[in-house]
């Protein structure tokens, strides 16, 4: 079952307003699986000035397994990546096995700030964005594996193009503080939703 509002002003170039996503997942005994999962996103746009807005994101999110059965491998939470944390590998982050392979994890918490900005030359044409961006997040599982060190943390900046194919971003990330087992991943590229 989701949840969801949204007082944006634009879903497309928004300056102002707030969007919450609330998601609850429940297995019914079918198939032998029985878990939950649970999710909340919290977004923020504030007007810094009539050119400028601030974007406070925020996630957490929750899962297990119930009456004595694990969390599928399959339902586990990932980190890293567009859409999380940037400068690091899409889902590389959280907890791993013996052989390096990322399994994910039950808990999981994102946040960042991003400030956006016209281009420089470009202030009236809406389709185009500049922005700097911190971002962290972590992905915890069970016991101490490799990969469960806590919070990553990222800063950079990015470059949207609302163009006719779909949003294009481009953004550039300086992981703030990787371990040896993290994959870094600075330069990265998405085509498609701006959340």
């Amino acid at each position: 079952i989701g949840w969801g509002k949204d007082s944006r002003d634009s879903a497309i170039y928004t300056t102002e307003g707030t969007v919450q996503r609330a998601f609850a997942e429940i297995a019914l005994p079918l198939l032998d699986m029985r878990y939950y999962k649970l999710n909340y996103q919290y977004q923020l746009y504030y007007p810094v000035n009539s050119k400028v807005t601030l974007l406070l994101n925020g996630e957490a999110g929750f899962a297990d397994g119930y009456a004595d059965k694990k969390l599928p491998f399959f339902k586990n939470f990932y980190a890293g990546g567009p859409g999380s944390v940037r400068g690091y590998e899409s889902s590389s982050l959280g907890p791993r096995d013996t052989s390096d392979a990322v399994l994910g994890g039950t808990r999981r918490v994102v946040g960042g700030a991003e400030l956006l900005l016209p281009f420089p030359g470009m202030e009236k044409e809406r389709s185009v964005r500049l922005s700097g961006f911190v971002e962290g997040g972590a992905v915890y599982g069970e016991g101490d594996l490799p990969g469960s060190e806590g919070m990553r943390y990222s800063a950079g900046t990015a470059f949207t193009w609302l163009s006719p194919v779909g949003p294009l971003k481009f953004s550039y990330a300086w992981p703030l503080n990787s371990q040896p087992v993290d994959k870094i991943q600075k330069f990265q590229f998405t085509l498609g939703s701006m959340f």
